[in-house]
This record gives structure tokens, sequence and C-alpha cells, in this order.
């Protein structure tokens, strides 16, 4: 009787935890982590500090090749698999050491920003705000301005939910956005100021399908 009374607790226990894992890793269908962000190949636009620009930079000059450092921006839009809803996306590779600040990085420093060009075409859901991929890194008093940073380096993903009107599709659609901020080093800040991309179709995703998040795996070279 003891082993029997031992037992029920214990199955007891085992059945809650597999039901709570299940409620709580359910696929979201209204989430971009369900898009195949590492098997998009997408064009890049590789942006360049400007002549004009750099005659009215404030901070002091610094050799060629650093002002003239291009970052890779561009942009695409997925749909999710059977419908007309999905996700516009705004991609920065930035180059080593250097960095953009958050879309809420709070004044003085200037924030990144994303505008969308209106068309009758689609039409921004949802809070109508562009989200990143990964939280900023954040310093609440920078030791040399003793001011709070919030800084994006390496490759980040913006995403805003969209839908599409019928009337046009998905293959035929291209969607303009501009960008301003600025992209920074240890010592340097150039200014970002209306810089184009157009995105365009990159195909559908289904969030139910666990493989579609999944890393392709190289192929190995036949000897």
């Amino acid at each position: 009787m003891q082993f029997q009374s031992l037992i029920s607790p214990i199955a007891f226990a085992l059945t809650a935890i597999v039901l709570f894992y299940c409620q709580t890793h359910r696929p979201d269908t209204d989430s971009p982590q369900s898009i195949p962000l590492n098997t998009t190949a997408s064009p890049y636009t590789k942006v360049n500090l400007t002549p004009q620009e750099n005659s009215t930079n404030p901070i002091k000059e610094r050799a060629t090749e650093d002002a003239e450092k291009p970052f890779r921006l561009s942009s695409r839009f997925h749909l999710k698999k059977g419908t007309d809803e999905g996700f516009l996306i705004v991609k920065f590779e930035l180059p080593n050491k250097s960095y953009i600040y958050s879309l809420t990085q709070p004044e003085p420093f200037v924030k990144t920003k994303i505008k969308v060009t209106p068309s009758p075409h689609f039409s921004l859901t949802g809070k109508k705000s562009f989200t990143p991929d990964q939280k900023p890194k954040i310093i609440e008093s920078d030791p040399d301005f003793g001011k709070r940073l919030e800084k994006h380096s390496g490759v980040v993903q913006f995403f805003i939910p969209i839908k599409l009107n019928q009337a046009l599709a998905a293959n035929d659609l291209t969607i303009q956005l501009e960008v301003d901020g600025q992209v920074c080093d240890e010592t340097t800040c150039l200014p970002i100021s209306g810089k184009k991309t157009t995105a365009k179709f990159a195909g559908f995703f289904d969030p139910t399908d666990k493989k579609s998040n999944a890393t392709p795996k190289p192929t190995p070279k036949k000897k």
C-alpha cells in the first residue's frame, strides 16, 4: 500500500509537467521567430558616408577608409503560409566594433528610425512599430557621457507585422523604406539620413514547421 501511495503523487506530478510544457511551447503563429531567418538570402546595399555628409560632420575627420567604411542594409517581407499576413524586416549588418542606437534610445543621442512609405497595396498591423530580434545592450550610465545608452551591434533585424491587399500579388509588390540614425564606433559616429532600401517578397513561412528555424548544415566536400 505504501508503494502505491508513492507512485500516485509522482505520476500526477509528471503528468502536470507534461501538460504545462505542451501549453507553453505551442508555436506562435504571430511571432517573427517562426520565420526561417537563417535560410533566406537577400541582396544588400552598401551605404557609405556621402561627400555632403562628410563635409558637415562635426566630429573630427579620420582616415578615408574608416570614414567610408560601409555597413550593409537590406529589407524583405515574408508571408505566413496560406495567408496575406506576415512580417516586413529591415536588417543591419554592422562592421566589427560598430553599433547603432536602438529605436528607443533617449536623447541627446540619435536613435534609429525606420520609416515605411505608405502604399494602398499593404497596411501595417498590430502595434505598427518595429521590434528588434534582440534586445539592445544597455549601459545605464556611460562613463564618458553619464547618459543611458542602448546599442545594437553585429547583425540585428527589425520586424513589423503587415497585411497585403489581395489586388496585387506578393511577387509584384515592393515596399520602400527609409532609415535615419547613425553608425558609431569607439571614436566616430557617421550619420544615416534618409537611406533607402526596397523590400521584396522573400517567401512563405510555416509557423508550425519546426524545421523552418533550423540552421542549414554545410554539405561535406567530397575528397
